[in-house]
């Protein structure tokens, strides 16, 4: 062989040599995954469990594979050279499967990790791969529940077998509704549709103020309803007063509703809280607060003659260690209520008779009043009130909240505090006067007795009509600033109009003769309030005008009296 020869021959023995090294020589891949503990196949054969490092391969090409249970695989097509390192971070997408849902019998509800899916077996349901807790269960069966594991792409069988639930289902509709319901001697705690064993049990159903009603209730399978309504309980009240002319009488409440009854003799009412009031002429009027039970109850009242004076002015203590507003007593008598040349509203002009003498609140109720309020009750300030100025007269509060202020006093002192009624309100309003005003008939005169609106007023409210003088108040002044009229009563035309008793604007046709408010038979949506305030005008601010409201405002605030 010449050596021409083996020189071509060596050169194709080391192309081969080459090529044949780069083919059939080896590569490696390391595979690591979120999570981890996939499964690592190379060309359909398994390498291991991730994360792996250093698998070797020939060099070529290769189909890499890595796969969970619970999630979708991840599949590669891969070419590779002698001496490569492929690295793979594989972050698996969360997989899917099917679940068939089946049940004996037919019908079942299903829960997957405690949340209720729609449908009724037997259905399918699509829901992410893993392991989950199935629940099944129907009305009247008891509950099955089992941890099944769904992979990726699998239809899952779950197939539960519902044996009966030796239950009924207990509901009681019950008058009055608030009504208790005890299963005696057991630890059942009742519900409506509350799901109890079958047999037989002790009940008892009671409500404050009813009579109980105690039974054997025997509960079968399914649902068990029973109709129950208790009769209103009922006792004796029996009174004893001095003087034996003394006027007694019972209040309470009858169906949601306030009832008041004379007493003439035992007396049978709901049981409950009862208010029993005593007056007498020429006495102090006292009530007593009581809870009346099964039975009965017997109040005894020893009157204390009248001290007090017409134009006697008093505090009484609070319990809270404080006094409350400054009262003046006001004299009985009778005066002709209303305008008969004012709007129907202030018409027809009747007479009213005020047996007995009562005491007024001298000044309209005060921030500072109502801070003593608040510091001892759950009454929350309004916002809109500067609490700094106590001497001022309490705005923005409702007709419930000038209520709740006079019980509280009520409560506090023992004695019979309450709004007036608008026959009490005029009459200490006019204090003997029959004129437009308790001072006369004079508009202009009204700057003297009363915060209305004026000149000063109209440096901030420029569109109104006013009066041609000036306080140096635009809004509210400190009670007590004008002159009071004949009673020594102050503000009663000015400064705040006052919440009253009397629902609405009742006519005055049928409006009763003896100063008593209107607080039944009308729709009490909204109340009356009486006198002029800061804004008012003088047509807004005499003795018989009245008007009515169902809102708080910062021209609206409260006067109270208190029985004697």
């Amino acid at each position: 062989m010449s050596s021409r020869m083996k020189m071509v021959l060596g050169g194709a023995f080391i192309v081969i040599a080459f090529f044949a090294y780069q083919y059939f020589g080896t590569a490696s891949i390391s595979i690591s995954s979120v999570p981890e503990g996939a499964k690592v196949s190379i060309d359909g054969q398994l390498r291991g469990l991730t994360p792996i490092e250093g698998i070797e391969v020939s060099s070529g090409r290769h189909l890499l594979e890595v796969s969970h249970s619970f999630y979708a695989p991840a599949k590669e097509n891969i070419r590779l050279s002698r001496g490569d390192h492929l690295t793979r971070a594989i972050d698996f997408k969360t997989g899917k499967g099917t679940f068939e849902f089946l049940s004996n019998p037919r019908g079942a509800w299903v829960e997957v990790d405690g949340k209720r899916i729609p449908g009724r077996t037997p259905f399918k349901y699509e829901y992410e791969s893993g392991p989950h807790e199935i629940v099944m269960g129907d009305e009247e069966r008891r509950t099955s529940k089992q941890v099944v594991v769904l992979n990726h792409s699998e239809l899952k069988q779950v197939n539960f077998t519902l044996n009966i639930d030796p239950h009924g289902t207990v509901t009681f509709s019950l008058s009055p509704r608030n009504a208790k319901v005890e299963f005696v001697g057991t630890n059942i705690v009742y519900r409506p549709k509350i799901r109890i064993p079958i047999g037989e049990y002790p009940v008892r159903i009671s409500r404050p103020g009813y009579v109980a009603q105690e039974f054997r209730y025997k509960v079968r399978y399914g649902n068990n309803l029973k109709n129950l309504s208790l009769k209103r309980e009922y006792a004796d009240i029996r009174v004893q007063a001095k003087p034996k002319n003394a006027q007694v009488s019972i209040i309470y409440n009858a169906g949601g509703r306030k009832t008041t009854k004379p007493y003439g003799g035992v007396l049978r009412v709901p049981t409950g809280q009862v208010q029993v009031r005593a007056r007498a002429m020429g006495y102090r009027t006292r009530i007593k607060n009581i809870r009346l039970g099964s039975k009965g109850a017997t109040v005894k009242f020893d009157l204390k003659p009248m001290t007090i004076k017409a134009g006697e002015a008093f505090s009484d203590k609070l319990r809270s260690g404080s006094v409350g507003p400054e009262m003046i007593v006001v004299p009985a008598g009778q005066f002709k209520m209303g305008n008969k040349d004012g709007p129907i509203s202030e018409n027809p002009v009747r007479t009213v008779f005020l047996t007995q003498p009562f005491a007024v609140s001298k000044h309209e109720v005060t921030i500072g009043d109502f801070l003593e309020y608040s510091r001892n009750s759950s009454f929350m300030m309004p916002e809109q009130v500067d609490t700094q100025n106590t001497s001022y007269p309490m705005t923005n509060i409702s007709h419930r909240d000038a209520v709740a202020y006079a019980d509280w006093i009520s409560s506090q002192t023992g004695f019979a505090y309450r709004l007036l009624s608008e026959a009490e309100w005029e009459y200490a309003a006019r204090a003997g006067s029959q004129d437009k005003f308790f001072f006369g008939n004079e508009d202009l005169k009204l700057c003297e007795y009363a915060n209305v609106a004026d000149k000063t007023m109209r440096t901030r409210f420029r569109d109104w009509s006013v009066l041609a003088c000036e306080d140096g108040y635009v809004r509210t002044a400190p009670v007590g600033s004008y002159q009071p009229n004949q009673f020594g009563i102050f503000d009663t035309y000015g400064n705040v109009a006052e919440w009253v008793l009397d629902c609405g604007m009742p006519p005055y046709d049928k409006a009763p003769t003896d100063g008593s408010a209107v607080v039944e038979g009308v729709s009490c949506q909204n109340h009356s309030y009486r006198g002029g305030s800061w804004d008012s005008s003088p047509l807004e601010s005499s003795s018989a005008y009245r008007n009515a409201s169902s809102s708080r405002n910062n021209d609206r605030g409260v006067r109270i009296m208190r029985e004697l």
